[in-house]
């Protein structure tokens, strides 16, 4: 259990260090990113145009804040599995990883299997259970399609502003709530028989009546 917990807060720190991470390349797209972007394109290319030497230091400052943002979603998607991989036990790695890696897969099976380490040790809750895990897997549908069919093309270095931002924020946020909640439910292990406030059983009761009229 407790290293289920400490990969639950790996996952917590790392999502936490994605999100920061793109905050930190949206706001330079705001401030700089724009600019920079018709800069390039009037230059055709060329290291040598009038002025291009100019923008290399935005250019850096650019490219170190993209492989900062790569890196850090590498390592929430790493920290994910290795977490979810303890969570549901009886799956094996590769199993996991296919959830995740291979397309059309990767669409259906990742809450499916979310779902599975949550019902290996609760039973209670289960319509707001799957509410939560219902939002979560919609958001981060809706992040791919902003990242893979809305960015394209669009104005500035990366397209990025504010509202995919914010849209990746509450998935990275709902992801968090789940790996919280499956945690939870398995440091209280499998649900228990309904008890009284005696904390005795209501059936072992039962029997010690009939026992003792």
């Amino acid at each position: 259990m407790r290293s289920l917990r400490r990969a639950a807060t790996g996952v917590y720190a790392a999502l936490t260090a994605q999100v920061a991470a793109l905050g930190a390349l949206v706001l330079f797209e705001e401030v700089r990113g724009r600019r920079l972007a018709r800069e390039i394109a009037s230059f055709d290319g060329d290291p040598y145009a009038p002025g291009a030497r100019e923008v290399v230091g935005a250019v850096t400052v650019f490219a170190v804040l993209m492989m900062i943002v790569v890196v850090t979603t590498l390592v929430a998607a790493a920290t994910y599995l290795v977490w979810l991989r303890r969570a549901r036990a009886s799956s094996s790695a590769t199993s996991v990883l296919a959830a995740w890696l291979l397309p059309g897969v990767n669409l259906i099976a990742p809450p499916l299997l979310a779902d599975w380490a949550w019902q290996d040790a609760e039973r209670r809750g289960r319509t707001r259970w799957l509410a939560l895990l219902t939002t979560w897997w919609i958001s981060w549908l809706v992040v791919l399609w902003i990242l893979l069919v809305r960015l394209p093309g669009a104005e500035g270095l990366t397209g990025l502003g504010l509202t995919e931002l914010a849209a990746i924020a509450f998935a990275a946020l709902l992801c968090a709530v789940t790996v919280r909640e499956i945690t939870i439910s398995h440091g209280r292990g499998p649900s228990s028989p309904a008890v009284t406030h005696f904390g005795t059983p209501l059936r072992q009761r039962g029997r010690v009546r009939e026992q003792n009229p």
